[in-house]
């Protein structure tokens, strides 16, 4: 057959964390012996006051086009939000809701990214972030960090790969995958680096509410220096288990939404409706999300305290997120040849960490946002075949 793949493809693959989670289900749909722990996902439920909302928004017919931005009303709720907790300096007119963040992501990068450009992207990172730069047609310039160093950035780090074609940096805190959340020397130092080199920063923020150890979460966003080039995105997926719905939201100047408004309108036009009115809900869910961090912390210290006690295994204590991200140093295999012999030995799908980029040698992603009963078999299989 002829070669029908356009060439902004070409250099594109599948995201490697939907493809091992998908691997994942077709095993145990085959009766398969296996413990999946690719999935970024929540292992809770939605909470019951959104469900319903949603069901009584279709009763009530809301099932039509919204706004192409977003309704009025979440954009205002979304938009207090921010400057509320956040300390973010915006209104409805800065808010675009998307069909996840994801699209966020995508409408930020191909909306201001295009050849001869390069993005700086601290990793290990979300693979997705490579992918759709390279499909802007722009170039993706890792900036590795070491997990010996708690994956710790500096602004050093970031001039020594810059350019006179830097145009974009992007920033996940806490990460995806490595669980690091920004400390506020950090933070200062990212805001100093944009801007001396006055480019834009897209700071994805989706973890935001699952932070552990009394740590505090610092917006790049609320630095007024670079208000008006920070991107933010965020969503509804972690925080209250919304990832089936697919809804997210990007937040930046109006100069900047207005661009990325071209590819929202020329797109999906909107968001799903009684999506967006049950999203509404989401903002009195505190209590729920509090307990799911509660579980995930709890589950992060029973993950990082049993792989830790296996030789050969560092594992640093997450800070963030649902992700236990650990070196082996096991007859030198790499991290692809560990992921292959923890599922044909044990029966644990993870995540390769060289999947997120540099700094992810002889490493894997674990994702504990699973059952303890589950963690703790993991533990004891991976105890059994490296030691």
């Amino acid at each position: 057959m002829r070669d029908y793949e356009a060439r902004r493809l070409k250099n594109c693959s599948q995201s490697p964390t939907v493809a091992l989670n998908a691997k994942g289900i077709e095993m145990k749909e085959q009766g398969i012996d296996v413990l999946s722990f690719a999935a970024g996902e929540p292992d809770f439920d939605t909470p019951e006051i959104i469900k319903q909302a949603a069901f009584e928004a279709i009763r009530n017919n809301q099932t039509h086009y919204t706004s192409a931005a977003g309704l009025v009303t979440l954009r205002r709720r979304i938009a207090l939000k921010l400057r509320e907790e956040n300390g973010i300096a915006v209104d409805e007119s800065c808010i675009i809701v998307t069909p996840g963040a994801k699209l966020a992501l995508f409408q930020a990068l191909m909306a201001f990214l295009e050849e001869g450009d390069e993005c700086l992207v601290p990793t290990p990172a979300y693979p997705s972030y490579q992918a759709i730069i390279r499909m802007a047609g722009a170039t993706y310039v890792p900036v590795p960090l070491k997990i010996e160093d708690g994956f710790r950035l500096t602004g050093q780090m970031l001039e020594e790969k810059a350019t006179e074609r830097t145009k974009m940096l992007i920033i996940c805190n806490p990460c995806n995958p490595t669980g690091h959340v920004l400390s506020r020397e950090e933070v200062e130092d990212i805001a100093a680096f944009a801007r001396e080199r006055e480019i834009l920063v897209i700071s994805d923020e989706i973890y935001e509410k699952l932070i552990y150890d009394g740590r505090k979460h610092y917006s790049l966003g609320a630095i007024p220096e670079i208000a008006d080039r920070v991107i933010t995105l965020n969503g509804f997926s972690k925080s209250v288990a919304m990832t089936g719905w697919r809804i997210g939201y990007s937040a930046a100047h109006p100069a900047l939404t207005k661009v990325m408004m071209k590819l929202q309108t020329n797109t999906v036009n909107c968001t799903a409706s009684f999506v967006q009115v049950a999203s509404i809900a989401a903002f009195d869910c505190a209590e729920e999300t509090e307990a799911m961090r509660l579980s995930y912390l709890e589950r992060r210290d029973l993950i990082c305290d049993g792989l830790n006690a296996i030789p050969g295994v560092f594992c640093p204590r997450s800070e963030g997120a649902f992700y236990a991200f650990f070196k082996i140093d096991y007859r030198d295999m790499t991290a692809e040849q560990l992921a292959d012999y923890i599922l044909e030995k044990a029966g644990i799908l993870v995540v390769p960490g060289t999947g997120f980029g540099e700094g992810g040698e002889k490493c894997i992603r674990l994702s504990f946002a699973a059952d303890k009963t589950q963690l703790k078999t993991a533990v004891e299989r991976l105890r059994k075949i490296f030691a």
